[in-house]
């Protein structure tokens, strides 16, 4: 998410959005983001953010395969916390239909060509 709270594993006080129904088998690449991080915690600690991080390799992935490119705003601050029961009602399954999933999308202000883009 934009607060990088998928990256959160479980805890005693938080229960993993990576656990979420609609995220198991789907998100994966946990472990080139935490490699992207220990490269730059090594050269500039506390500095670029886990969400910065994936707001950056979701830019860099979409240019790479073809396609559009955008300018990245940063600064994005690291969540301390995540909302495994949210991401288990607001996040699109792989399961629901079509007019569910254009609902949930619509929830949060995006419309159809946004839902064709992100999935």
């Amino acid at each position: 998410g934009c607060d990088a709270s998928i990256l959160l594993d479980n805890s005693s006080s938080i229960l993993s959005e990576k656990l979420a129904a609609p995220n198991v088998n789907s998100i994966r690449g946990f472990g080139v983001v935490d490699s992207i991080k220990t490269a730059l915690e090594s050269s500039c600690p506390g500095v670029v953010s886990c969400a910065d991080i994936l707001a950056l390799a979701a830019e860099s992935s979409v240019s790479q395969s073809g396609g559009p490119s955008w300018s990245v705003l940063l600064g994005r601050r690291d969540s301390l916390t995540a909302n495994q029961a949210g991401a288990n009602t607001s996040i699109p399954s792989p399961f629901e239909g079509l007019s569910n999933i254009t609902a949930k999308f619509s929830a949060v202000g995006l419309n159809t060509n946004d839902l064709v883009a992100l999935s």
